[in-house]
């Protein structure tokens, strides 16, 4: 993750973290139940795919694609993230009916439409969760990522971020950063598989790294070793490397800026880290 990954305060965490789960995650049953669900509400896409020249549901196809690299970038991977990477999209073509022109014509009623379709997917899935028989904490999580909302942004987390009362290390949350992050590079690895060579034929390299540069901005230091890794031409090499973000140093930043104590736990101004409260 960047920022974890250029935080060396934050890498026992996340092998902390890495090591308490399960080679594999308890009631696999479960899991299965529910991504089975999903194929089956998804298989009803009017949206079809030619897959070895079958027609295919597109959404049924694409969340394979994103699951597929979310199991090859966490094999650990929980039961949280695997259906969200399955079931982001679900039944997502009946967005239609909830349509821009029955809110107010302004930023106001934008938001508020953005905000209806969102809440109709994430009680589309959480639903299925559920009947599934997922626990509160689980739907919640579910839900939020669904509505981007209170989701930890694994760039800009630290370890101070973690600290609970009387000390104790929010472990959930950096699991939870772990996971937003493995969607993201799943995302990126599945657009660079499917979209990118299209593109790069027939666009133009200054719009072709435009794109990139969206697609990109949030991927972390591994997935950017896995795509320079693939075979790429010289050139779409290239424009991939330049479509890469810079480094999200923050703690170098505010080591730089405010002293070493602003980019480490802790809280106080730095010019007084050496004062004694007592």
């Amino acid at each position: 993750m960047p920022g974890q990954q250029d935080d060396p305060e934050l890498q026992e965490l996340i092998q902390k973290v890495e090591a308490m789960r399960p080679v594999t995650p308890a009631d696999r049953e479960r899991l299965k139940k529910t991504l089975r669900t999903i194929d089956e509400i998804n298989s009803s896409d009017p949206n079809k795919v030619n897959i070895d020249g079958v027609p295919r549901p597109y959404r049924v196809v694409y969340s394979d694609w994103v699951l597929d690299w979310v199991n090859k970038l966490d094999p650990k991977a929980p039961d949280e993230l695997l259906i969200l990477a399955k079931g982001r999209s679900i039944e997502s073509w009946k967005l239609a009916d909830i349509k821009r022109d029955d809110y107010s014509p302004n930023a106001a009623g934008e938001r508020q439409w953005q905000l209806d379709r969102k809440t109709w997917l994430a009680n589309r899935l959480t639903g299925v969760m559920k009947e599934a028989g997922y626990n509160e904490q689980s739907v919640r999580f579910v839900e939020e990522v669904m509505l981007d909302r209170d989701i930890p942004d694994p760039r800009e987390i630290r370890k101070y971020d973690l600290v609970g009362p009387l000390g104790l290390m929010n472990l959930r949350l950096l699991e939870q950063a772990m996971m937003i992050q493995t969607l993201r590079d799943a995302d990126a690895l599945v657009f660079m598989e499917k979209n990118f060579p299209q593109m790069f034929n027939r666009m133009t390299s200054d719009e072709v790294l435009v794109a990139l540069k969206r697609e990109l901005s949030k991927v972390s230091q591994k997935c950017m070793g896995i795509l320079l890794s693939m075979k790429w031409s010289a050139v779409q090499l290239k424009l991939v490397s330049k479509a890469f973000p810079p480094p999200r140093r923050y703690a170098s930043i505010m080591k730089e800026v405010e002293g070493m104590a602003a980019a480490s736990t802790h809280p106080g101004d730095w010019r007084y880290r050496d004062f004694q409260y007592d």
